[in-house]
């Protein structure tokens, strides 16, 4: 599972933070649009629309007298429509609105032939729920409407009912409801959606990522990403990577497969080219070139053991090995050249045990001590500390010698690279590659440190293993 802080910082996840904050937001909207036809605001403006036309009318009888009353109602003035008495259910469902004039429960005038039957209170005990019964003069069939909020208003001897139908706002609510509960959902399911997919992409590219990243720390070609699907884009890409990788592997192992087989022919000429520079009569000579021969002989061993190491990965010589005597053992035997160059050679070693092969581990540490001694001036001092923590075994050797420059720290793991200031000492620019794979081998890191003694020059080599 990828760190929160890596994801946090992806732009999958700002994509599906942007789009479950959009969901969000619509979430409310929806929810409070659902609360509002849930309420009773609607029937509330319905029951202000009833009892405006009753205050109206009221006053107009106040004013004016019955007559005005029936008068008013006849031209539709307050029942939004001319409809007749006859036109029973349609025109009812078409306005909404009825007013009804009645006296000793006969209809007198309005937009319904038959009073309407009160089923419930609603509200308060001036409105009524109502159902609407029209009883058609010709045939005394019987419609029922569904509901209707319903005052009645007593004026002299008749009777004023005024209403408004109310089946459309139950409708509405019942819509309203219902889709915003499904867009509701809807929208949840695209911000988890969203969210699951910004983690799948994170996942897949950070997989990737550190892929590659530990394929250009280790240099090992042999990591491979894993494809645990086939309907993504992203795992053809990572089929893709992979086959490049294969590639890559391919060509590095038949170049250093060429190389190795060069160095191993060419070992066999020059042992016996070394015998015949051995007859040579002239001592200065023979001697002479004979070193020149054991140089080359010692580069092409060098190469092939550098090779033995990064791809065979033998381990067959590890076991649990004292580190600290090693280093000791190493320390002890640069005691003399280092006094020889009157170098203050140093040691703070703490009891360390891990699993290695010693005889590597022991080459490794006298190569980084041989150069710290050889590339150190007179009077300076090389320190060795080995100490190890809760996590790791940490090996330094730090110098005050000439060192090398920042820019060249990165290169000194490569083949046959010598830095500016030891181009005029003898050597070949194997060592610390051979020391390089030893430590890969056992899967330590090396590292270099410009200045380490604080004396204005000096390398600081690291070695770093697991414990």
């Amino acid at each position: 599972m990828i760190a929160i802080r890596d994801f946090t910082r992806s732009s999958s996840f700002r994509v599906g933070a942007l789009l479950t904050t959009l969901a969000s937001i619509a979430i409310v909207l929806i929810v409070y649009f659902w609360r509002l036809t849930s309420s009773d605001i609607f029937i509330t403006e319905s029951n202000a629309a009833v009892n405006a036309k009753v205050e109206a009318l009221t006053t107009l009888y106040k004013s004016l007298g019955i007559n005005a009353v029936v008068s008013a109602i006849e031209s539709g003035a307050f029942t939004m429509s001319s409809a007749t008495p006859d036109s029973g259910l349609s025109q009812f469902e078409t306005n909404r609105a009825f007013v009804v004039l009645s006296k000793d429960e006969e209809v007198i005038t309005g937009n319904l032939a038959s009073i309407p039957l009160v089923i419930a209170k609603h509200g308060s005990d001036a409105m009524a729920t109502v159902e609407l019964v029209i009883t058609r003069k010709d045939t005394l069939e019987r419609d029922t409407l569904r509901q209707a909020l319903l005052r009645e208003v007593q004026l002299g001897d008749f009777m004023l009912h005024v209403g408004r139908g109310i089946d459309d706002l139950y409708s509405a609510q019942w819509f309203g409801k219902t889709f915003s509960w499904i867009i509701v959902v809807l929208l949840c399911m695209l911000s988890i959606l969203s969210f699951a997919i910004a983690v799948y992409v994170v996942n897949r590219i950070n997989r990737m990522s550190q892929t590659a990243d530990k394929i250009i720390k280790t240099g090992s070609l042999e990591e491979r990403l894993e494809i645990d699907s086939n309907w993504d884009d992203l795992s053809s890409l990572s089929y893709v990577f992979n086959q490049m990788l294969d590639t890559i592997e391919s060509s590095v192992n038949n170049i250093k497969s060429v190389t190795d087989s060069i160095a191993h022919d060419l070992r066999t000429p020059l042992s016996r080219l070394r015998n015949t520079l051995e007859k040579i009569q002239d001592d200065d000579l023979r001697e002479e070139t004979t070193h020149e021969a054991d140089n080359l002989l010692n580069m092409f061993n060098s190469l092939l053991r550098i090779s033995g190491l990064e791809t065979t990965n033998k381990k067959e010589g590890f076991c649990d090995t004292n580190i600290t005597s090693i280093v000791d053992d190493v320390v002890d035997l640069y005691h003399p050249l280092a006094e020889e160059r009157d170098i203050t050679l140093s040691s703070t070693l703490q009891q360390v045990h891990m699993v290695g092969d010693p005889n590597l581990l022991f080459q490794a540490v006298a190569n980084v001590l041989d150069n710290a001694i050889k590339y150190s001036p007179v009077n300076s001092k090389v320190d060795v500390e080995l100490k190890q923590t809760s996590t790791h075994i940490i090996l330094a050797i730090n110098d005050a010698g000439i060192g090398v420059g920042e820019q060249e720290i990165a290169s000194l793991e490569r083949r046959f690279y010598r830095a500016d200031g030891s181009r005029t000492s003898k050597g070949n620019g194997l060592g610390l590659s051979l020391v390089s794979a030893i430590v890969k081998l056992h899967d330590g890191k090396i590292w270099f440190v410009h200045d380490p003694l604080i004396k204005g020059s000096g390398l600081g080599v690291v070695f770093s293993f697991k414990c």
